[in-house]
């Protein structure tokens, strides 16, 4: 895919050991192509984790299972969290999700760690990532995002991280080009790249002990 100036590749670029930031608004059963791009199979990942505000995850986008589950309630949670990355055996496997992670932690990760931060809203500080996936972007309006909308903030952003003069007309041409052939746009690197969607099939099974524990969580919150 290409614009008039800019050169638009496939995505074939290795994460094992990045710092991943997955922008959503991810609608639908669509998502990055995340595990392909970050374990190794002659290497794979020791120990997998996930951190939330819920004691488990209900995302599609990576429906693993995990080693250990942290809920994050305050900024005190993330001393326990470094503890366990520090000490678990390597490589290792970090989801966030849907939560606001301190900029003090990016300087504790290692190359032995990947972590992947999923969220639905903007981000301040997009520089901390080594690589981005926007969510593919079309017609739905979405709220959160400023007046300009999803797009606007996507273009802002590759403008932030990849060209200070890049234009929305080159934006807009790649988009397009996107928007028909059902795929999204990541940044790494110094690139841009498009890539396929994953397409999740059906729902999640979610066992009595997640129910049990998410009618808890629930209780919390309106009590």
């Amino acid at each position: 895919m290409a614009a008039t100036t800019i050169q638009v590749d496939a995505f074939n670029v290795n994460l094992h050991g990045a710092k991943i930031l997955c922008q959503g608004p991810w609608i639908g059963n669509k998502f990055p192509p995340i595990i392909e791009t970050v374990e190794k199979l002659r290497d794979p990942f020791k120990r997998k984790i996930l951190i939330s505000k819920t004691p488990f995850s209900f995302s599609k986008a990576l429906p693993l299972q995990y080693d250990a589950t942290f809920q994050i309630k305050e900024i005190n949670d993330w001393s326990l969290i470094l503890t366990y990355i520090t000490y678990a055996p390597k490589p290792l496997l970090v989801i966030a999700e849907e939560i606001e992670v301190p900029d003090a932690i990016w300087t504790k990760l290692t190359s032995t760690t990947t972590f992947v931060h999923i969220c639905n809203t903007p981000i301040r500080n997009i520089r901390a990532y080594d690589a981005i996936f926007f969510a593919p972007i079309d017609d739905t309006p979405i709220a959160g995002f400023g007046t300009g909308g999803y797009p606007d903030y996507v273009f802002r952003t590759i403008q932030m991280v990849y060209r200070a003069t890049y234009t929305q007309k080159e934006f807009r041409e790649i988009i397009n080009e996107l928007r028909v052939a059902g795929a999204g746009l990541a940044y790494t690197g110094g690139a841009i790249y498009w890539y396929d969607v994953v397409t999740t099939q059906g729902g999640e099974t979610i066992s009595k002990k997640q129910l049990a524990d998410l009618f808890s969580w629930l209780a919390t919150q309106f009590a």
